[in-house]
């Protein structure tokens, strides 16, 4: 069953370092990308759809026009479950605004890419296990 991931960041690369990384660690996957909450929240749109939501979503903090907890509201609002905060940048507030929100976990970047990977993967396995 072919796990799909949204990765909402407005840097590109984020993306594209993830699914080379998530490429060695898992098989069955498609990254789906949003640059912004505006973006994501068309997505998903388009994605609910065809009946298909992210069974991951990886959601950046710092956005454009929308924050990532503004975002994340809205895509739970649709029914999107299982949202990660992906960000460098992570304090006490954001935290709290997160967790408020109801953020699955909070990942930081400076984990490097790898370990962000192998979070996703190990959640994609657990996902298919159910």
């Amino acid at each position: 069953m072919t796990t799909r991931i949204l990765v909402v960041d407005d840097e590109p690369s984020v993306s594209t370092v993830l699914a080379t990384f998530l490429h060695r660690l898992i098989d069955d996957f498609e990254v789906v990308s949003a640059s912004n909450g505006e973006e994501a929240v068309e997505k998903v749109e388009q994605m609910a759809a065809k009946r298909k939501l992210p069974d991951i979503t990886l959601m950046d903090f710092r956005l454009t026009a929308m924050d990532g907890i503004e975002c994340t509201k809205i895509l739970a609002g649709k029914g999107v479950k299982n949202i990660h905060i992906l960000s460098a940048y992570v304090d006490q507030a954001m935290i709290a605004r997160a967790v408020a929100a109801g953020v699955s976990s909070i990942i930081k970047k400076s984990e490097g890419y790898k370990t962000v990977a192998q979070k996703v993967a190990g959640m994609a396995r657990n996902l298919h296990r159910s």
